[in-house]
């Protein structure tokens, strides 16, 4: 029983320090402080991409989602020094984090609280469509700034701004809604990693 116990805190210790380090490698600073693994080659990193482009050019009918107020998922994508972090949430409470670095969490579904930080980021996309434009191609964002892309049943919708926005950037003001909430889900999956209940 105490052999399992240490078993844990050190995983969770690990997962720790791996976020630390991946974060300093892709900006140095100011990194979004979720809790990261190392997936295994062709693996998270891997499904990362592919889940990014599955849900860009597909319907809410082909991924069976019901939508939240016609919101059935949210990209969000920070541009760092030396890469991105991607949050995928979705409208059945789905959320994950992948990084171009190589890193993912997964599984925040299954946490409570980063569910419901899922659900609340869709949510809050719904109330912030009219910031958002039509969206038929999706690069991810350049250093500095943050670019969501609202899945809904009209097709993708888009806003970029910084990703630190100054009291005079009209864009990023708006967008500041959701980007907390998209700060939520990030504070939800790294509590749930923390704990040791996803990796």
């Amino acid at each position: 029983m105490r052999a399992k116990t240490l078993k844990g805190l050190l995983v969770s210790v690990v997962s720790a320090a791996l976020v630390l380090g991946v974060f300093y490698v892709l900006n140095e600073s100011n990194e979004p402080r979720a809790v990261l693994h190392e997936p295994e080659p062709g693996g998270q990193a891997d499904a990362g991409v592919t889940l990014r482009e599955r849900l860009l050019h597909s319907s809410m009918q082909d991924i069976g989602i019901t939508p939240v107020r016609g919101v059935w998922g949210v990209i969000m994508e920070r541009g760092y020094k030396k890469g991105v972090a991607t949050v995928v949430a979705l409208a059945d409470g789905t959320a994950n984090l992948y990084t171009s670095s190589g890193s993912a969490v997964v599984g925040g579904r299954d946490y409570p609280p980063t569910r419901l930080a899922a659900l609340k980021l869709c949510d809050q996309a719904a109330d912030s469509l009219g910031d958002t434009v039509v969206a038929h191609d999706f690069p991810a964002p350049k250093q500095g700034r943050v670019r969501f892309y609202v899945l809904t049943a009209d097709g993708v919708h888009a806003a970029e701004g910084d990703l630190f926005p100054s009291g005079h950037d009209g864009g990023g003001a708006a967008l500041a809604p959701l980007l907390a909430a998209g700060d939520g889900v990030l504070d939800g999956l790294k509590e749930a990693t923390s704990r040791g209940l996803i990796r």
